[in-house]
């Protein structure tokens, strides 16, 4: 479900119920118009509640079960109790007491699986083929029955769970959190740590772990607490049947009265926190106390004034801030329920000039909170955020089962059973009432004040001088104080704003939502000039008034030197910020844009309704090619730059591996080095130069599909056409290539990262497969072998050895260069360790897998053609395959079809012989990324990789 909302349809009105072995099947009314699935709710005799969806598209069949259980829940001495429960779950049961029984099911039979934990919730889900629905089902409820807890397991997978919280020792917003959780009343819940270390998971005198892990599953597992969601394409009736069969078991017992929480604010605590950052950022957070905000799903007055804070029309805060240079952007947001309580929270990204002229941006801030609460509540905004909800949520995109069955079910433990589909939009309008209440509670004392940064901070908003701390599970630095009286006069003596407007009429509401009465399945040419190409595909198959429009705008040399592609990535920042006011209220009203850059220029792309697009885009050419940046605004964007390229080496370990393997291997593929030394010296003049060739000289390939007319697409091309049809120059699109690698050959690279964990990025990269044809068949082979291997290597490497937390085989083929992945991330196991384990799991597969059984490799091959046979549920899922054949020199769209013959061509025996000669390195090349060094003795054993990254070879 999309979280907008509808009316119900007249047809869809009835109060019929279906009998049927003794429970109640209800239908669940008030779907979007465009929902093509069948809701049904039954309640188990156990009590246990069960929303059967019949999805007519569903090729997966999916399953989701919440418990009303979380970090709230956790004993005081055994803080992330939760969350342990929620993994050992996956670790045995009487039925099938394998420890990865259960994840090899679904992995074998093309699915996927996962939990987490959350504040007052722990969701179970998964998605697989339909045969094995029935299987997974039986292992999946076996959870929540008959669960082992074996000792020797408790005691291992702890360690994963001090893995999975090692590994975000140094992320930014889990350090911020949790020192932001010392200004909350520690008496709260959620002032506690969630995620469980080594520390806090131990047995305890005279309490065992395992112990506290049946009493904890003991008291919250049963079948009133929990919610169960089946997703198939099944009649409602069968799906019932598998619900009693499977899930029936489940223990019933009387319910406990819901625990109160006090407030999460304490009277006379520190309400204002200075946080030292590891990177290159500041922000500036307001947070709320509010009134819970579940029980107000029919209305969710807090829309209003996320609308008004969140605004980024001319005239608004954002509008305001951002063109004196202060912020990068402001975000609002409110929390889920906190017991009594919840969160409204303004996020405010600082320039470093916002941040010198801090007491401005706070100014302004709080004189927005005076306007908002001296204005009349408008019922321009309350009408529009209704037709928005309605709007969208009756035009909604298809929701693949596992999503669709994750997010409901959690919804099924708060909302009454006819309400679970239509508290996806507004039913009516907030009453001025409700709105008044919350803004009454935007005070003084209701206010929490963090600022993170790793610059000075503004002494002079805290009572008292800075008292710095180590905030103790993620070692931040904060310091926590009261308002000093010229915060406090910040607050209160910022009157009504006169530089700060509220929002007007939106305009961009479409008027028409008419459906065309044609339908293409291939793209065509519809309008041909030298240098300008432009395709049209009207396609209503997905029955909603939508569409998308694709311009690249294709220069010289855009990205052929560190220089020119960060001039390209400058220009896009540049442009999408000189227009973010004004394409707020079409994003509000449902069209989306964007504009990036890429190797061979720029691409311009527009979404959503199709009536209004058209205009939409064409204003957007318009003003792309009249922008001129400021040498202020240029400043700006070069200081940014720089800030986002240094605080790379910060993302998390493991995907800094995969960027530097694909940066290594691609022909002009620049490193964060190499940019970083490049930018320094870049000028304005570097930027005017290059722009202005760009717009002179380009050619032009566009592409507009869904629900617009081929007369409609005509008319719009033209209109391009006639702009610009004297500066066009014919282009031949540059493909993006990978370098030559040398067979044979087992390279190192070592990759910079702030990251404590040690990560082994161990790549086998088909160096013999560069013709279409033959790329497509060496990717399917590796694509089988990586389904293969998939389950073993985590059973292995992450459930048998505990290298880690992140384990996983990953196909990482990009272009025509067939490539595997073996991904360890690990807090507490050396380089050489994992490397070791990797390669040792290798030598055993290069036995195992020649004697594979046909039953395996049938399932692995038809688990991959199941895949590629998926067919398309949105607009998107073809005009974004479609786009990037269009954009190619040689389109093919039926690349898909060629991908499913290869396999299908697959026998047995050629999968062996394609085993042996890979595994066995006769033409593969090894690449081990990684993000610590060698012992020094062993360092001039290894084969280092010295060339520059952007050389044609390695």
């Amino acid at each position: 479900m999309n979280q907008n909302d509808t009316t119900s349809r007249a047809t869809q009105q009835t109060s019929s119920t279906i009998e049927a072995i003794g429970d109640q099947i209800t239908p669940i009314l008030n779907k979007s118009l465009t929902d093509k699935n069948e809701y049904h709710f039954i309640t188990l005799t156990n009590n246990l509640k069960v929303l059967l969806v019949s999805d007519p598209q569903a090729e997966r069949f999916a399953a989701s079960l919440s418990v009303n259980v979380g970090n709230f829940q956790d004993p005081d001495n055994q803080q992330g109790l939760a969350h342990f429960l929620e993994h050992m779950l996956f670790l045995g049961t009487e039925k099938y007491p394998e420890a990865g029984n259960y994840q090899s099911y679904i992995n074998t039979h093309g699915g996927s699986n996962n939990a987490y934990t959350s504040t007052d919730t722990t969701n179970f889900y998964f998605d697989i083929k339909p045969s094995a629905y029935e299987g997974a089902l039986d292992r999946f409820s076996q959870f929540f029955t008959t669960p082992l807890f074996s000792e020797s397991l408790t005691q291992r997978e702890k360690n994963a769970v001090d893995s999975e919280y090692k590994a975000k020792l140094k992320d930014e917003s889990r350090r911020n959190n949790q020192a932001f959780k010392t200004l909350l009343n520690p008496e709260h819940p959620y002032s506690h740590f969630t995620v469980g270390s080594l520390d806090t998971l131990k047995d305890r005198a005279n309490n065992p772990l395992r112990k506290q892990l049946l009493k904890l599953y003991k008291e919250n597992y049963f079948s009133e607490n929990m919610a169960l969601v089946m997703v198939a394409n099944l009649p409602h009736i069968q799906m019932a049947t598998l619900a009693r069969q499977h899930f029936s078991d489940i223990p019933s017992k009387k319910p406990q009265p819901q625990k109160q929480y006090p407030t999460l604010i304490s009277k006379d605590t520190p309400q204002l926190q200075f946080v030292r950052s590891l990177i290159d950022n500041s922000t500036l957070n307001f947070y709320y106390q509010i009134d819970a905000q579940d029980q107000n799903y029919k209305t969710q007055p807090i829309r209003y004034l996320s609308y008004i804070l969140g605004n980024e029309n001319k005239g608004s805060l954002y509008a305001s801030l951002k063109s004196a240079g202060l912020i990068n952007g402001i975000s609002v947001s409110t929390s889920t329920d906190y017991g009594d309580n919840a969160l409204f929270t303004v996020r405010i990204a600082l320039t470093d000039e916002g941040l010198k002229n801090i007491d401005i941006v706070a100014k302004r801030f709080f004189a927005t909170i005076s306007t908002l609460k001296s204005s009349p509540i408008n019922p321009l905004y309350l009408q529009e955020g209704l037709k928005l909800s309605q709007l969208m949520f009756n035009n909604q995109s298809y929701v693949d089962p596992q999503s669709l069955a994750r997010s409901l079910s959690a919804r099924i433990l708060k909302t009454p059973p006819e309400d679970i589909l239509s508290r996806y939009r507004l039913e009516s309008t907030a009453s001025e009432k409700q709105v008044r209440h919350l803004l009454k509670q935007l005070s003084q004392e209701n206010l929490l004040v963090q600022l993170t940064s790793n610059h000075d901070f503004p002494v002079n908003w805290a009572e008292q001088k800075p008292n710095w701390q180590i905030e103790p599970w993620y070692q931040s630095q904060y310091s926590n104080n009261h308002f000093s009286q010229l915060f406090l006069d910040i607050i209160n003596l910022s009157v009504k704003s006169t530089q700060i407007s509220l929002p007007e009429k939106n305009t961009f509401i479409p008027d028409s939502l008419d459906l065309i009465d044609e339908k293409e399945t291939t793209p065509s040419i519809i309008f041909q000039k030298e240098g300008f190409t432009y395709w049209s595909k009207p396609d209503s198959s997905f029955g909603k008034p939508t569409a998308m429009n694709f311009l690249a705008i294709r220069f010289a040399d855009a990205a052929d030197t560190p220089k020119h592609t960060l001039i390209n990535r400058l220009w896009s920042r540049l442009f999408n910020d000189s227009v973010s006011d004004l394409t707020y209220a079409p994003y509000v009203a449902g069209l989306g844009y964007a504009f990036y850059p890429h190797t061979n220029g720029a691409t311009l792309r527009t979404s959503g309704y199709s009536d209004k697009q058209s205009a939409y885009i064409t204003w957007l050419i318009d003003q792309l090619f009249l922008f001129r940046p400021t040498p202020e605004k240029f400043e700006q964007a070069k200081i940014q730059l720089a800030k986002d390229l240094s605080n790379q080496k910060s993302r998390q370990a493991y995907s800094n591996a995969n960027s530097a393997l694909s940066i290594l291997i691609t022909k002009n593929g620049f490193t964060t080095k190499q940019l970083e030394s490049t930018l320094t010296n870049l000028t304005l003049e570097d930027f005017q130069e290059y722009t202005k060739k760009a717009r002179e000289h380009f050619d032009i390939v566009g592409y507009s599909t869904g629900n617009l007319t081929k007369e409609q697409t005509e008319k719009l091309s033209n209109s391009i056409y006639q702009r610009f049809s004297d500066r066009l120059t014919p282009r031949e699109p540059l493909e993006i290539e990978t370098k030559n690698l040398t067979t044979q050959k087992k390279y190192n690279y070592q990759f910079e990262s702030t990251s404590d964990d040690k990560v082994v990025l161990y790549a086998l990269i088909d160096t013999s497969a560069q013709a279409t044809q033959k790329a497509i068949t060496e990717k399917a082979y590796f694509s089988i072998l990586r389904k293969l291997i998939s389950s073993p290597f985590y059973q292995e490497l992450r459930t048998n050895q505990q290298l880690g937390y992140i384990v996983g085989a990953q196909d990482l083929s990009i272009r025509n260069t067939p490539i595997l992945g073996l991904l360890v991330q690990s807090p507490n196991k050396d380089t050489l360790t994992i490397i070791s384990a990797i390669e040792d799991f290798l030598k055993e597969q290069r036995s195992r897998l020649p004697n594979i059984s046909e039953n395996d490799f049938s399932q692995a091959k038809n688990t991959l053609l199941n895949e590629l046979k998926v067919t398309p549920k949105n607009l998107s899922d073809n005009a974004l395959s479609e786009w990037h054949q269009i954009a190619k020199i040689d389109p093919d769209f039926l690349t898909r079809e060629e991908w499913i013959k290869s396999v299908e061509k697959i026998q047995r025996e050629d999968f062996i012989e394609f085993i042996n000669r890979k595994l066995q390195s006769t033409d593969t090349t090894k690449i081990i990324i990684h993000n610590k060094a060698f012992p020094k003795e062993l360092t001039e054993q290894q084969d280092w990789i010295e060339t520059s990254p952007n050389s044609p070879n390695l």
